[in-house]
């Protein structure tokens, strides 16, 4: 029976990693289907786990902190913190790619080490593509090396991944200690800085030059938009002069009054409740206006800086738009979103928003939520420019985001609090102090991913309760173990890194621990006496190599994410990742046995 149960989980094994290169099931139902199969009693083979054990993963504390630790990220990216710090700094790089590659990587992985690294690899794109479009530089040069350092700043800490948490959650149900904050992370590190130094002085050279669709439709040029306010009687505009209005290039270019135009210039005209004010600027500085003094009706459609976000509309020379007005398209009855403002080759527009006839070649700026810009991807007559999604940020809650930060890094760096209370309380804190709304906060959750995790988490359970991976450990022993435990630990190391770029890096890692955990006591057996050999340093293979997935741009998120934007085909990936995969792989493995002695 035995035997029998060995090849029952095996198999499971491998249809999971068929399943998931097949792309054909959903994560959250693939998850469910594992706790299923370890605990649901069959006639070819008993429940191996009860139920109470095989949802227990679902509560597992790794789970749960990478869960708080999405709205943390969310809520710390949404102020524009994080962007405000970037742009700053890339401003000064003069265009050389060389220093624009390197500073984007070294701030990337200094963030990922603290923040979820699909947040970080979100927020920085816009940064990028703005500087590309200033300078010329092209975006597929840029968005692998910062998917890379996000994935490689990961390894620093055990927050910087979710890979970490949960080797660390899956020890703890093994009965032993839980990892530390920076216990990985002299390896870590130096596995960054030599990733960072291959990519910037050599991987970069292997990457294509393409230009986004969003560099070939915009140009470089800053976007000046017009937006048209309707001032409500408790708005803070009313009383003051027209000229005085807006900063930071945001100026009114027509006051409409009882259905009258009153052009520049102004005077000391001042502004009175339900006059209408048409400005222009650029798009921040405009939302901040329509934030800070725009008063509607109750009941009327807001914009929400919480929950929504600015995206631009392009229209395509065959759209059944063309020679409509703004008001007539219907936007926000056929897609749940609103035009606020357009842009139109950079001419001066002196009318109406809603009368305005629209051209071939407009750009609409308008604002909704996911949902919206889904729905607006498949009209024909719009072309939702991606890449340059500009997301409005609550900047003055940005200094309040920093200071939750701080207190979460730093109860996680005391230990003052378990690490699973320290998201929680960040997490709720960036609601309640208004960096996040709470719908905001539910919707950054990766929900599917943590169905998963918990499914996989059953399942390791499963593998080490019915003795399956000491099974495998034996197999890599007999393999290896005659050439000494460094052997067994590359061996663990590198068929980690080849797993993690077939399957996903959560699974890999929840899956190898007890593996790692069975190598050592096995290798322990074989040596003279019986001398103990050091599990950590087998279980900081698995974890950072679980890590190393730089060849498939379909294994890791951030990988996906620049895959579209930056025009690159899989062997791009191949050319640049594959070496990075080997040549971290041996550092690391030589990090490790330095940094933790095997016996």
């Amino acid at each position: 029976m035995d035997q029998f149960v060995h090849i029952y989980l095996i198999g499971i094994a491998i249809a999971t990693i068929v399943l998931l290169a097949l792309e054909k099931v959903h994560l959250s139902v693939l998850g469910i289907g594992l706790v299923i199969a370890v605990a649901a009693p069959a006639p070819w083979v008993p429940g191996l786990l009860d139920a109470k054990a095989a949802i227990a993963g679902f509560a597992n504390p790794a789970v749960v902190t990478i869960a708080a630790l999405y709205i943390v990220g969310e809520g710390f990216l949404r102020t524009g913190a994080a962007l405000q710090l970037a742009d700053r700094i890339l401003q000064r790089t003069g265009g050389n790619e060389a220093t624009v590659v390197f500073l984007v990587m070294i701030m990337a992985a200094l963030l990922s080490a603290f923040v979820n690294n699909t947040l970080v690899v979100v927020t920085f794109m816009p940064v990028i593509t703005t500087i590309c479009q200033r300078t010329g530089l092209y975006p597929s040069r840029l968005l692998i090396p910062l998917s890379y350092a996000c994935i490689l700043g990961g390894m620093c800490s055990l927050v910087g991944t979710s890979t970490n948490l949960l080797v660390s959650g899956v020890l703890a149900d093994l009965g032993k200690p839980e990892l530390t904050m920076f216990q990985m992370s002299p390896a870590g590190i130096l596995i960054a800085c030599v990733g960072i130094l291959y990519l910037g002085l050599v991987g970069r050279h292997f990457l294509p030059r393409v230009h986004s669709l969003t560099s070939q439709m915009t140009g470089g040029a800053t976007k000046e938009y017009v937006m048209e306010l309707t001032v409500g009687k408790g708005s803070k505009l009313v009383g003051q002069v027209v000229t005085d209005i807006g900063k930071d290039g945001v100026h009114a270019v027509m006051l409409i009054r009882d259905e009258n135009a009153i052009w520049p210039p102004f005077e000391e005209q001042t502004v009175s409740a339900d006059d209408i004010l048409m400005l222009t600027g650029p798009v921040q500085e405009l939302s901040q206006m329509q934030q800070i003094a725009q008063e509607k009706p109750e009941g009327e459609d807001q914009y929400d800086p919480s929950t929504m976000s600015f995206f631009e509309l392009a229209l395509p020379p065959n759209s059944n738009l063309v020679g409509q007005t703004i008001g007539g398209i219907a936007l926000k009855n056929s897609h749940g979103s609103a035009v606020v403002a357009i842009e139109r080759s950079g001419k001066h527009i002196r009318e109406r928003l809603a009368t305005m006839t629209l051209h071939a070649g407009d750009v609409l700026l308008a604002f909704g939520d996911d949902r919206s810009k889904a729905s607006l991807r498949q009209s024909p007559d719009y072309h939702l420019i991606e890449g340059i999604d500009e997301k409005i940020y609550r900047s003055s809650k940005a200094p309040i985001s920093l200071a939750i930060i701080a207190i979460v890094v730093a109860l996680f760096v005391t230990g003052q609090f378990h690490y699973v209370i320290a998201a929680l309380l960040g997490a709720t804190l960036m609601t309640v102090t208004g960096c996040l709304s709470v719908r905001r906060a539910l919707q950054s959750v990766n929900w599917p991913i943590l169905l998963f995790i918990g499914g996989t988490i059953a399942f390791s359970k499963a593998l080490n309760k019915c003795g399956t991976s000491d099974l495998i450990a034996g197999v890599i022993n007999d393999v290896f173990g005659s050439y000494g435990p460094f052997a067994l630990l590359f061996a663990l190391y590198f068929t980690t890194i080849l797993l993690t770029e077939v399957l996903t890096n959560n699974a890999v890692a929840i899956i190898m621990t007890p593996i790692a955990l069975a190598t050592a006591e096995v290798a322990s057996k074989d040596l003279p006496l019986g001398e103990p050999v050091n599990y950590l340093p087998f279980v900081f293979a698995v974890m950072l190599g679980a890590s190393c997935c730089f060849a498939n741009p379909v294994g890791y998120t951030t990988n996906l994410l620049v895959f579209g934007p930056g025009g690159y085909r899989f062997s791009h990936f191949l050319r640049v990742g594959l070496p990075m995969d080997f040549i971290l792989g041996i550092v690391g493995v030589t990090a490790i046995a330095l940094f933790w002695p095997l016996s």
